[in-house]
């Protein structure tokens, strides 16, 4: 079908800008609900972590991912307000997916770019698919954050890169570079698998020429040089640091050694989630073939499909549509049945003879997205399907390849926009779990009604009544105790990075001391020793009676403090439902150093002793 003849198809004529507008809207209406929950909600043990990490990484000597370094920054930029912190994250996160997704669809039909709304549109819908990643509700700049946005900034790059020296080209090596320095700060596991892949795909794709490969390389190294020295002081500080970071990691036996991250994972879908995916691989399947036809009946059959795409993004996060809450522990991989219904669609429209105009290095970048979600995960000790989910749009991406001939011969992706609306759908399905379910949070995130000021820098969240009623019962006590900021505190509770957070106090040893792992005791005291005996001394500390994943009073006497005969109680608060992932109420107590000199003079006796 020619240009000319396909302006005068009913799709164009009729529905193109119904389909455009109802694919901004979606987009914007899954923005909207983001950013404005973004100020609702928090977190006392992960979040609390990232937050603390990003407000003070130099204190801490080791450390395998370096984002609260990367993030740091923007932490002073945006004057450590949480909720902007959070906002920031999902905005630089979907536009470096919308940026991947434009030059993506550029790419595998670049006839569509006459067409520059449909395609931004086209963009901007699929790249709400990214946004997944906050399926559990932790929003705010982390490791994981991190990780997705590097490797979306590598596939910019690989996308510009060419062998021909150009602004453009040039600007794609170095942005391999970048993305490959960025995955390095992350998640250095992550960061050697993505090379691996990164490397073969310009092999395959015949992109691999020394001259740009040393660009990028040069690029990555320089900005490593860089990091090191700003944090450490030189590359071997660095150096130095990830080698505490990795044999701490193994105290605390964590499921992240190197024999355990070496694993294949399976995967087992709940009925409820097998049926979803049956739903959007079907409702997709015929929405872009109703869209496809010429006949009044395919018209309104798209549009009936498109506008309840549309509704489900609509409703969802109002919380009057509860039935796809939560669809199990992969939930993620309901975006199979958008990757299913691609390939079906580029047989049924485009026939295999269409399948042959795809280039060999088109169906490079489809391999290396479809491993990239897994390429993500590696290194965590979570499954590695359920972490990948929260990279699914690369799987998404991999199967729009499938497709685009068929743009190619329609100079469009208008055909593409009734999948884009499903994906909005499917990606809203996710992030509903998040709203209705934030991680480790005791209610919906629309039932919160008590706003509070929370932190040094005293943002304003809108938490639970409980939640704010147990930050505020801890920061009373502090400050009747006459705790100033700053000052250091050691959390004997294992849990309660937040709480310490709350009082601005100066977390010494870890960002979070975690408790309830087998080496989580030899992990504190190996981080706490690499602190001054003189801190240790002045530490105040935090303790929770009979708190489920409470750090041994030993750390206290390995240190060289006697507890709680060298403190005293200052007073007490109880924690509220939920707090720490846990429904029952417990008691947690502050303890405010009386014994400073003869702490510290034990202390530097038993390193004296450990010296020789």
């Amino acid at each position: 079908m020619s240009p000319s003849e396909e302006d005068q198809h009913p799709i164009n004529v009729i529905s193109k800008y119904v389909l455009i507008v109802l694919s901004i809207v979606g987009t914007l209406l899954i923005l909207g609900w983001l950013l404005k929950y973004s100020a609702y909600g928090f977190d006392f043990t992960d979040e609390s972590f990232y937050l603390v990490w990003i407000a003070n990484p130099f204190i801490y000597d080791f450390s395998i991912t370096q984002f609260g370094f990367f993030y740091h920054p923007l932490y002073l930029l945006l004057n450590g307000d949480i909720a902007a912190l959070r906002q920031a994250n999902i905005l630089i996160t979907f536009s470096l997916a919308w940026c991947l997704a434009f030059i993506f669809l550029g790419s595998l039909a670049p006839e569509s770019k006459s067409s520059p709304i449909t395609l931004y549109a086209a963009a901007a819908g699929l790249a709400t698919s990214v946004l997944t990643l906050f399926e559990f509700w932790l929003i705010t700049p982390n490791y994981n954050s991190l990780t997705l946005q590097a490797m979306l900034t590598t596939g910019i790059g690989l996308l510009l890169a060419e062998k021909t020296v150009t602004r453009k080209s040039s600007f794609g090596w170095i942005a391999i570079g970048i993305g490959g320095w960025m995955t390095f700060m992350a998640k250095p596991s992550t960061a050697l698998v993505l090379a691996l892949g990164v490397f073969i795909y310009l092999l395959v794709s015949r992109k691999l020429f020394v001259r740009q490969l040393l660009l990028a390389v040069a690029s990555a190294i320089l900005l490593l040089l860089v990091s090191a020295i700003l944090i450490d002081g030189s590359m071997a500080g660095f150096i130095e640091r990830l080698k505490l970071g990795i044999e701490f990691a193994e105290y605390l036996d964590g499921g992240h050694s190197l024999a355990e991250i070496l694993r294949v994972d399976d995967f087992q879908l709940g009925k409820d989630a097998k049926n979803v995916i049956g739903l959007i691989f079907v409702a997709s399947f015929f929405a872009v073939c109703s869209a496809w036809s010429n006949k009044i009946i395919g018209l309104f059959i798209c549009f009936a499909l498109s506008f309840s795409f549309l509704a489900l993004t609509a409703l969802l996060p109002t919380g009057e549509i509860r039935q796809f809450s939560d669809l199990g522990q992969f939930q993620g991989l309901i975006v199979f049945g958008l990757v299913f219904a691609a390939p079906l669609i580029a047989l049924i429209l485009g026939r295999v003879t269409l399948l042959k105009k795809i280039t060999a290095s088109q169906w490079a970048i489809a391999a290396l997205f479809v491993v990239a979600p897994h390429i993500y995960a590696f290194g965590t000790n979570g499954n590695y399907w359920q972490t990948g989910g929260w990279a699914g749009f690369f799987w998404l991406l991999a199967a729009i390849t499938l497709l685009g001939p068929i743009a190619r011969d329609r100079s469009s992706w208008l055909f593409v926009l009734p999948l884009v609306l499903a994906t909005q759908a499917v990606a809203t399905t996710i992030l509903q779990k998040g709203l209705e379910q934030p991680y480790r949070q005791p209610q919906p995130l629309r039932f919160n009604s008590s706003p509070l000021e929370l932190g040094p820098q005293k943002s304003t969240l809108m938490l639970s009544e409980g939640y704010a009623r147990y930050i505020n019962d801890a920061v009373k006590v502090a400050q009747n105790a006459g705790y100033k900021a700053t000052v250091p505190v050691i959390d004997l509770s294992g849990q309660s990075p937040g709480i310490l957070y709350a009082f601005g106090a100066e977390n010494i040893g870890q960002a979070w001391t975690i408790g309830g792992y087998a080496g989580s005791l030899k992990l504190a005291s190996a981080a706490l020793r690499l602190t001054s005996c003189e801190k240790i001394a002045q530490a105040w500390v935090l303790f929770e009676i009979d708190g489920p994943r409470n750090v041994s009073t030993q750390l206290l006497t390995d240190l060289g403090a006697v507890f709680p005969e060298g403190y005293e109680r200052m007073g007490s608060w109880q924690t509220a439902e939920g707090a720490g992932g846990y429904v029952a109420n417990r008691v947690q107590e502050l303890y405010k150093p009386i014994a400073t000199a003869i702490t510290r003079r034990a202390c530097e006796a038993l390193r004296e002793k450990e010296a020789q």
